[in-house]
């Protein structure tokens, strides 16, 4: 019988097929998530729990107030959730030696504390604690992070999470649906602050309350008012907010898409007012056009810049009446002119600034789908509030690590050609959690404490990831 060699070469590779499986167990002192010597590294060098530990009362009884907030953080940013939280950490000594941490709380005592870090008092030092770390990670990181088209971009939006009859806070809204309405806003890729609305209040009214703090709290320090750029949906595109976006001297980009009044204007815009723009194959239109103009609702005192845009979709005949949306800015020709140098109108370039509003509601999705924050874990409101709190500052934790330890990893190396011109830089690329977390904060690891040092020996890594562990680490260790 001839064999080939092909079939010789098959049989030789094929590995062999396990026929038994034995488990064992050792009492060394190993994690599943070691990784997390990364949080706790940026933590450390930036002085999150110092600040959490002054900002909040001694606490009575087993656990410090400490042991409950690093435990649930932990255990959120490994893929736990709810009042659970700390179930995993509690289970884990050498993730719990990692943390320093004398114990983690079980469910049930967590579910009594977020009552009590919910409360008005205790809530609202966790909120100065959440706008202090955001500022202090975004100062850690490098500045070109930070700038989109060179604006620091500021982006408040809420999102209506889960809810029912039996939980506090409900609200039902029209095309919407029923559930908590959760606010937030983002400073960068950071979160800045965040607020669970109750009774008489939505989602603008706790935006607008918190904007100024945000402002005085985290863009100040930062000094970045200036080229401060606040993006908004049309829900917001009315008078209070760009009254007070004005009042704090912030440029803005608004959704003016609610205004009775701006179907109006765009629509009684001559032809030769608009500049046709063409087919957009990516939106479906078969065709649109651009303008800018002024409107000014009932009640305002001034008239505001309108950036419209009209359209027709594929499936539309000629001759069919156009789509019409708009923007409402403060933006002039000055503030834009390092986006024309390339040429391009204004009413393009303050468009293409609006669009990139799309990557910022992106940020919902750490928040939302990693931790599973659209799972609200109890029906009192007040607990509710303290679990958001815990969210956020694991959110803007894992969120350090990435502008600040990534930040190199984005291209941001040499740009000189050599021509002796320069290359364009690329566009920094950010890690959503959940890479975050299956990437490098799942490695095994063993645990080893000597008196206030922890040893961190990853076990079993792949050299690619092991380098980036590596590299990453050194890079938190010098911020």
């Amino acid at each position: 019988m001839v064999t080939s060699n092909h079939s010789r070469s098959r049989r030789r590779s094929k590995q062999p097929s396990v026929k038994s499986i034995k488990l064992e167990f050792a009492d060394d002192p190993v994690t599943a998530f070691g990784g997390l010597a990364l949080t706790e590294r940026l933590a450390t060098r930036l002085g999150l729990w110092s600040a959490l530990d002054g900002a909040l009362p001694r606490r009575s009884g087993r656990y410090s107030w400490l042991d409950v907030i690093k435990s649930s953080v932990a255990g959120l940013l490994t893929g736990s959730r709810g009042t659970v939280s700390c179930e995993e950490v509690r289970a884990d000594s050498a993730l719990r030696a990692l943390l320093g941490v004398s114990g983690a709380p079980e469910e049930a005592t967590f579910w009594r504390d977020l009552a009590r870090l919910g409360s008005p008092d205790y809530v609202s030092r966790l909120e100065r604690v959440q706008r202090w770390w955001a500022r202090r990670t975004l100062a850690a990181a490098p500045r070109g992070a930070l700038l989109r088209s060179g604006f620091f971009q500021l982006f408040g939006d809420g999102s209506l999470l889960e809810g029912s009859r039996r939980r506090e806070g409900t609200k039902t809204l029209r095309d919407k649906g029923s559930g908590l309405m959760w606010s937030a806003w983002f400073a960068g890729p950071a979160l800045a602050a965040q607020r669970l609305a109750g009774p008489g209040q939505g989602e603008q009214s706790c935006l607008r309350a918190m904007l100024p703090e945000v402002l005085r709290e985290v863009v100040d320090p930062l000094n970045l008012r200036a080229k401060t750029l606040l993006l908004q949906d049309s829900l917001h595109g009315d008078g209070p907010t760009l009254d007070l976006a004005e009042a704090e001297g912030v440029k803005y980009l608004i959704g003016a898409n609610k205004l009775a009044e701006t179907q109006r204007v765009l629509r009684e815009r001559v032809e030769m007012e608009w500049s046709e723009r063409g087919a957009v194959k990516a939106w479906g239109w078969s065709e649109s056009a651009v303008c800018l103009c002024w409107i000014q609702c009932a009640g305002w005192t001034r008239k505001r810049l309108l950036v419209g845009r009209r359209w027709r979709r594929e499936d539309e005949l000629p001759g069919m009446p156009y789509h019409f949306s708009g923007i409402v800015t403060n933006l002039c020709e000055a503030d834009v002119a390092h986006l024309r140098k390339g040429g391009g109108s204004l009413v393009d370039v303050l468009w293409r600034l609006y669009d990139g509003k799309g990557a910022c509601e992106d940020l919902f999705k750490d928040i939302l789908e990693d931790l599973s924050g659209h799972h609200p874990p109890c029906e009192e409101l007040v607990r509710n509030r303290g679990y958001y709190a815990l969210v956020s500052l694991a959110h803007t934790l894992a969120c350090g690590v990435d502008v600040i330890a990534g930040a190199a990893e984005t291209g941001r190396g040499d740009t000189r050609r050599q021509d002796g011109g320069r290359r364009k830089r690329p566009k920094p690329r950010r890690m959503r959690l959940w890479r975050l977390r299956r990437r490098l904060l799942a490695i095994p690891a063993r645990i080893g404490v000597r008196g206030r040092q922890a040893t961190v020996t990853a076990l079993g890594v792949a050299a690619e990831i092991a380098a980036q562990l590596r590299a990453w680490f050194l890079r938190l260790s010098r911020c």
